[in-house]
C-alpha cells in the first residue's frame, strides 16, 4: 500500500493543488483501484507521514497553504468532536 501512497501523492500534486480543483474520493477509488475504506487509510497514512493532503466535503488537494491546512485541521477536530461525544455518551450504557 506504500507505492500506491507515493502515486497518490504524486497524482494530486501534479493535478489537485486548490480547493477549487479537488478530486472526489470515488475518482481515487477508480484511478486506483481502492475502496472507499482503502482511500481513507492512504490518506491518513500520508497525513501521517506529514504530507499536506488537505480535504474538504469537495474532496482532496495537496496544499502547502497555511490556510487550507487550518480549514482541514478545523474539520478534522471537529469530527474528534463529535467522536468523543458518541463515545461518552456510549460509555454511559456501560
Amino acid at each position: 500500500m506504500a507505492s500506491v501512497g507515493a502515486d497518490v501523492v504524486e497524482y494530486l500534486k501534479h493535478y489537485h493543488t486548490e480547493e477549487s480543483n479537488t478530486v472526489k474520493s470515488r475518482e481515487l477509488r477508480t484511478l486506483f483501484n481502492l475502496t472507499d475504506k482503502q482511500v481513507r487509510n492512504v490518506v491518513s497514512s500520508l497525513r501521517q507521514e506529514g504530507e499536506p493532503i488537505c480535504s474538504s466535503s469537495y474532496g482532496y488537494w495537496y496544499s502547502n497553504d497555511p490556510e487550507d491546512i487550518r480549514k482541514t485541521l478545523k474539520r478534522l477536530e471537529g469530527q474528534v468532536h463529535n467522536m468523543d461525544i458518541a463515545i461518552s455518551s456510549l460509555r454511559k450504557h456501560l
